[in-house]
């Protein structure tokens, strides 16, 4: 009988080096990540979450299960000699190279894309202090103007609502709409985010929006456009606080409008600290008392569910994740979104 013939093992291996070939390509030219994201990743976007939305809770949590309770099943399998040591770690590194080509090829390569100032066709904003103190005080008068007593709200009606402001400012953010769908998943991890401090997260492998809901209402809405803004495949955290504040505070909801300009102010005043240090108190201090109880109330709000370790260890992980992927700032990045929030609205005028 003729024994059938067996394709060599680097075979398997092959398509996926071909994608991690085309992962590198954009890697060093923001260009070709620039036209993937623009004309490729809508449709992914859309499948991914086609196959996601119908689930009220997320995928990423039963793939992490799946992926934990595979990698043990190989190691026991291997231990009882079913299969060698070489095969098992064959199979293990061909999954992983999948995992790094789903993961980039679903999502990650708007990382790689081109930065906020060239697709928008603006100069980085030189450092003014005299302009950026006014820039300030005007927000925290929009901010005290703002205020909400006692919110309460419904989280679908927040959805509802960030989600038709998206919808007809997508032209001016450079979005595609409606790049499939987005709905709030529930996940398991939310125990855990919640020790870590995490508000959200953006799931690439299955196109999920995640947000905690431990948050309060004074800062649910923030969280969930920011989360959002990452499926309309903006990587770059700073630019996700950006749409994050223009999608709030341009709404006519009082609660969404409020936590906008309530998360906005929050970034501004740590810029005011670094750049005009010897006005922070007096700018800082014009902000109503009752903004500032709100403040008060959310920082202690975490701080009570907050494990300092697994924080510390969250933080350097993603400071890490993140500079490992183009963002040199790492978690720092965050607050960048002040210099983007000065140039969008300077090209506006």
């Amino acid at each position: 009988m003729k024994r059938r013939k067996r394709f060599p093992s680097y075979i398997s291996f092959l398509i996926p080096l071909v994608f991690l070939v085309f992962i590198l390509l954009c890697y060093g030219f923001p260009g070709l990540a620039e036209t993937y994201m623009q004309y490729c990743y809508p449709t992914i976007a859309a499948v991914l979450s086609f196959i996601s939305h119908p689930v009220w809770f997320s995928l990423f949590d039963i793939f992490i299960i799946a992926a934990i309770v595979a990698f043990l099943y190989g190691i026991v399998i291997t231990c009882m000699r079913k299969i060698s040591f070489r095969r098992w770690l064959r199979n293990i590194s061909l999954v992983l190279l999948w995992i790094i080509v789903w993961f980039y090829m679903a999502w990650g390569i708007g990382y790689f894309r081109s930065d906020f100032h060239t697709r928008f066709g603006i100069e980085p904003t030189k450092a003014d202090k005299a302009f950026f103190e006014t820039f300030v005080i005007r927000h925290i008068d929009s901010l005290n103007r703002a205020y909400v007593a006692d919110p309460h709200f419904d989280i679908k009606e927040i959805d509802r609502e960030i989600e038709k402001l998206y919808e007809e400012q997508h032209k001016q953010l450079q979005l595609p709409y409606p790049c499939g769908k987005r709905r709030t998943k529930y996940t398991l991890t939310e125990p855990l985010m919640t020790r870590m401090g995490v508000a959200g997260f953006f799931d690439p492998f299955f196109n999920e929006v995640q947000v905690n809901n431990y948050s309060l209402p004074q800062s649910y809405a923030f969280t969930l456009a920011h989360e959002k803004a990452h499926q309309f495949g903006i990587a770059s955290e700073a630019e996700c606080n950006l749409y994050a504040s223009i999608i709030c505070t341009a709404s006519d909801h009082p609660l969404i409008r409020y936590d906008g300009y309530l998360q906005t102010v929050a970034y501004l005043s740590g810029n005011l600290q670094k750049i005009s240090p010897e006005k922070y108190e007096e700018i800082f201090g014009m902000i109503d008392p009752r903004v500032l109880a709100d403040y008060r109330k959310i920082r202690e709000h975490w701080e009570k569910a907050l494990n300092p370790t697994l924080s510390a260890v969250q933080d350097k992980v993603y400071d890490s994740y993140l500079k490992t992927n183009k963002q040199s700032s790492g978690i720092s990045s965050y607050s960048e979104m002040v210099g983007l929030l000065i140039a969008w609205e300077k090209m506006n005028q």
